[in-house]
């Protein structure tokens, strides 16, 4: 069972520790787990140059030299994915901004579909929701299952942490917060044991359908979704679906075919 962690951080200090503290209460239940942890910053990874031949040819036709590709491959062997970043002017750091957007074809393409997924936030003091919310909707548009999140001020629950902020250190945060993280961990590690795939939220089926609509811009889209078996599927893949889930999801898939079929017409 292997574990990637992405680390946007471009030191390896409060989000690192979190990620390892998460490591340590993974290996509480399999020591044979395996981490690989991907310093983004270590990397050279080029800028997207938006030229969207990833979109309209295929990823492999991307102009950028750089050591995107085996990072993919060590994403994509994985059982499952730890994002982790601190908050910079209330977003992720620039590396892995720059990743996500190297990995836009996901969106359209999804490579990870079920595999379970957390989201680690560190900040000094406030912006951890809006980077939350950011990784959630990527790893969502990824396909991905999403287990849960933690998000750490930093100052508050390392003790003696430099530098000093106006939040100190406070022991019950950290109490609460190391609590959260143990439970989060057995939480993941049940998802990553797990022989049947989660059942999917409002917001999964959602996200399905609005990334169905790729497929009616895009001939490569269309036919990797019908390779797949998605274009008429409920969901990425079979399971027992809540008739609300699925009447909500069939109604949103066919006001975008409606949508889809007059943009095929111009």
């Amino acid at each position: 069972m292997k574990v990637v962690i992405v680390m946007g951080s471009p030191r390896k200090k409060d989000s690192f520790n979190v990620c390892k503290e998460i490591e340590n209460n993974l290996k509480l239940h399999n020591q044979d787990v395996e981490f690989d942890y991907i310093f983004l910053g270590e990397h050279h990874i080029e800028d997207c140059k938006g030229c969207m031949l990833c979109f309209q040819k295929s990823e492999n036709s991307c102009p950028c030299r750089d050591d995107l590709n085996d990072l993919k491959k060590r994403l994509f062997s994985a059982d499952g994915l730890i994002a982790t970043s601190p908050v910079y002017a209330y977003q992720v750091t620039a590396q892995l901004k720059r990743f996500i957007d190297r990995m836009s074809y996901l969106f359209h393409r999804q490579e990870l579909v079920g595999k379970p997924a957390l989201i680690a936030v560190t900040t000094d003091g406030g912006g951890s929701k809006q980077v939350y919310k950011f990784l959630k909707m990527t790893l969502s548009g990824w396909g991905m299952d999403i287990v849960g999140d933690v998000q750490i001020i930093s100052p508050t629950y390392f003790k003696d942490r430099l530098p000093k902020s106006a939040f100190g250190y406070d022991e019950y945060y950290h109490e609460q917060n190391s609590k959260k993280i143990k439970k989060i961990s057995k939480h993941f590690y049940n998802r990553l044991s797990a022989t049947q795939k989660r059942q999917p939220a409002f917001y999964d089926v959602f996200m399905f359908n609005c990334l169905r609509s790729k497929t009616y811009t895009s001939k490569v889209d269309r036919a990797y979704w019908e390779e797949k078996g998605w274009l008429n599927a409920d969901y990425f893949y079979q399971i027992k679906m809540n008739p609300v889930k699925r009447i909500f999801g069939r109604a949103m898939k066919g006001f975008i075919h409606l949508v889809g079929a007059r943009y095929l017409e111009k």
